[in-house]
């Protein structure tokens, strides 16, 4: 209960320091969103429907990439220049239990991208999603899988810079040579075989397996793989972390 309780407040404030940014960050997230799901049907006029539903869902997949390797880790480190990440680590709190608040937080301003993403997809390109329960377990080993690499990175670098930089190559590789808005087939040997090193790919993979009928997902094993990365990811952040103070 006392760590239960601990969570909450602490969540509670992360989201009252946020409250006038959450608003925005939303609507940035939606419009990328959406700008994908858009831009990318521009670039194929003829897209067929196994192409389209790759897109969509895959939009959806890089809203919890944002999340993870994005915004967790930009947030975390102005805040650190900022000095209210010392300030966090001098408080008598479960350094864990701050971390699992940063990414709650940051996790929920992903939510209203992945329903526009979705739904706006369906509608643009007449697709049909069908939402199992497992898709709730995926979205959340999504987030986790990726925080605590976003976390290790704006913990151990000393300027913001750098941050920004590394993430803006985060998501150009996930767009672009990752199969995640694309099938694995499609790429070449080589990062065809890294993808499978990189938890971008299970989540994608997961997102599919939950929303449509296509035949190459594997759910079970996807849950299983990020279960893993999820394991690993925050035993890195918390290292980071306490490492730091």
């Amino acid at each position: 209960m006392k760590a239960l309780r601990q969570y909450r407040d602490l969540t509670s404030m992360q989201i009252r320091s946020m409250r006038t940014d959450l608003p925005m960050i939303a609507v940035i997230h939606i419009a990328f969103s959406v700008g994908l799901v858009l831009g990318y049907g521009y670039l194929i006029p003829d897209i067929s429907e196994a192409t389209a539903t790759y897109l969509v869902t895959g939009t959806a997949t890089q809203a919890f990439v944002t999340v993870g390797l994005v915004m967790l880790p930009q947030m975390l480190s102005q805040s650190k220049a900022e000095g209210r990440l010392e300030y966090y680590l001098t408080m008598p709190i479960s350094r864990e239990l701050y971390l699992l608040s940063l990414i709650s937080v940051v996790a929920i301003t992903s939510l209203p991208a992945v329903f526009f993403a979705l739904a706006f997809g369906a509608w643009h390109y007449d697709l049909s999603f069908h939402v199992e329960p497992a898709f709730i377990a995926v979205a959340v080993l999504a987030v986790l899988s990726l925080a605590g690499v976003g976390v290790a990175m704006a913990v151990w670098s000393n300027h913001p810079q750098v941050v920004n930089g590394f993430t803006q190559l985060v998501i150009f590789y996930v767009l672009f040579f990752s199969p995640v808005l694309l099938p694995a087939s499609q790429l070449p040997d080589l990062l065809e075989h890294t993808a499978k090193l990189a938890p971008p790919t299970y989540a994608a993979d997961g997102i599919r397996g939950t929303l449509t009928d296509l035949p190459s997902s594997n759910v079970g094993k996807d849950l299983s793989v990020m279960g893993g990365f999820a394991v690993a990811s925050i035993a890195l952040s918390a290292f980071a972390i306490r490492r730091r103070g």
